[in-house]
C-alpha cells in the first residue's frame, strides 16, 4: 500500500514540475511570466525565437483566444514585435519569432 501511495506521489510531483518545462532550444533561457486576460504564459526568448508555455487552467480554451493572447504575451514579454505569419502552436505551447529594435 505504502509503494502504491508513493508511485501516485511521484506521478503528481511530476506532473506539476513538468507543467512549465521549456523545450530543449530555450532550456536555461531567462523566462519572464506574463498573464493576458485569464491566460498566464511563461515566455522565453533566445536570438530572435521565443516560446511560451500557457500555465494557468482554462477550461476548454479556444485555440484562436489562446493564441492571440500568447502573440500579446510574447510582445509584452521581450518588447519585440511578432515577425508577422511566425506564431505557430497550440493551447498549451507556442513559438513565435520576433523583430526587435536595439538600437
Amino acid at each position: 500500500m505504502l509503494e502504491i501511495r508513493l508511485a501516485i506521489l511521484f506521478i503528481l510531483l511530476a506532473v506539476l514540475f513538468g507543467c512549465d518545462s521549456p523545450s530543449i532550444a530555450f532550456q536555461g533561457a531567462p523566462m519572464r511570466v506574463v498573464t493576458i486576460g485569464p491566460s498566464t504564459f511563461s515566455v522565453r526568448m533566445r536570438d530572435d525565437r521565443v516560446e511560451s508555455i500557457r500555465t494557468s487552467r482554462e477550461w476548454r480554451p479556444s485555440a484562436s483566444a489562446i493564441m492571440e493572447r500568447a502573440a500579446q504575451a510574447i510582445e509584452q514579454a521581450t518588447g519585440c514585435v511578432l515577425r508577422k505569419g511566425s506564431l505557430t502552436g497550440d493551447q498549451a505551447i507556442q513559438r513565435a519569432r520576433v523583430l526587435c529594435d536595439n538600437g
